[in-house]
């Protein structure tokens, strides 16, 4: 079962959205740009974690014009959102690419793939997460990347 994006938002397990009016999706929250950066350094991935390290990432500034963005190269890249997500055990989400950035050639799990590199202004709406209903709750996540706020 889906859960509709107005119920995500009344129990809480989205946070912190800029426009609820305008973010509110049938079937989940539409999220928006805090900050792009690219990494500077490789991570470590190893069988049991103990040598796990993330890379290390440098933020790329949004430019002032008549409204703040930043063009961005074809390639890979780390994104911020604004929203905090508060994850219950007895829900599951999935974040898919808007698509409007689709179809200007951009994925959200494989980068930006327009040969021509693509503007991003900031705060755009460029992902929608959506949560399922889960048959029973479950353990919840507790690695690496609990509490980040970045794709």
């Amino acid at each position: 079962m889906i859960i509709p994006g107005r119920v995500a938002l009344s129990c809480k397990i989205i946070t912190q959205v800029l426009s609820a009016e305008h973010q509110t999706q049938p079937c989940g929250i539409d999220l928006t740009l805090k900050r792009i950066m690219t990494w500077t350094s490789p991570g470590t991935i190893d069988f049991d974690n103990k040598q796990r390290r993330t890379a290390q990432t440098v933020e790329i500034p949004f430019k002032r014009d008549s409204s703040e963005y930043t063009d961005v190269s074809c390639g890979s890249y780390l994104v911020e959102f604004h929203e905090i997500v508060n994850m219950p055990l007895d829900l599951m989400g999935q974040i898919f690419v808007r698509s409007s950035l689709f179809g200007s050639g951009a994925l959200i799990h494989a980068g930006v793939v327009n040969p021509h590199g693509l503007r991003l202004i900031k705060d755009a709406k460029l992902a929608q997460m959506v949560f399922h209903q889960m048959s029973e709750p479950v353990e919840g996540y507790n690695g690496v990347y609990q509490g980040r706020t970045f794709v």
